[in-house]
């Protein structure tokens, strides 16, 4: 199986065999489409899907996201900023690792919908939460203390990281 050290990650197919040229041409996102899984050293590993819209724009699809190392606080956040400086195009979510630890938690959640408002991620389609471009504060309000376990009249703002 092929592999390649790539704007700072390695990068590999997550199923099945690619060669080194189908692994540039997939993440220069002009390939078809297909699932690759990346490690960027003491930051993050993951597996994505780059694909191209019809406007000609990047898409990114994350499935997965795994922060390395001993000290984690920041390392998502910086991990999704790698990957949206990489690609230079939408950065969706989909079923972010959830089946693989069996069940979102509390603190997951918490913080897509975070990187959700500070727009490091575009949209989220998970089996406990959905997260789309044209929510309302109000939706994105209420989500949040569904999460919390706060009732949605309380004023969530003091509970705003």
């Amino acid at each position: 199986m092929a592999e390649i050290e790539w704007k700072g990650a390695v990068w590999r197919a997550a199923f099945g065999s690619l060669s080194v040229k189908e692994l540039l041409t997939i993440l220069k996102g002009f390939g078809p489409m297909e699932t690759l899984s990346f490690e960027k050293p003491g930051c993050c590993s993951g597996e994505i899907s780059v694909s191209l819209t019809g406007e000609g724009q990047k898409q990114i699809t994350l499935y997965h996201l795994e922060v390395l190392g001993k000290k984690r606080a920041g390392t998502g956040r910086a991990a999704l900023q790698w990957l949206r400086s990489v690609f230079k195009g939408d950065l969706f979510v989909e079923d972010p690792g959830f089946i693989m630890v069996k069940g979102a938690n509390r603190e997951s959640l918490l913080f897509w919908l975070s990187m959700f408002r500070e727009g490091l991620i575009d949209a989220l389609d998970a089996e406990s939460m959905e997260l789309h471009p044209h929510m309302s504060d109000q939706e994105l309000l209420k989500l949040e203390s569904e999460i919390r376990g706060t009732p949605a009249d309380v004023n969530p703002s003091s509970y705003m990281q």
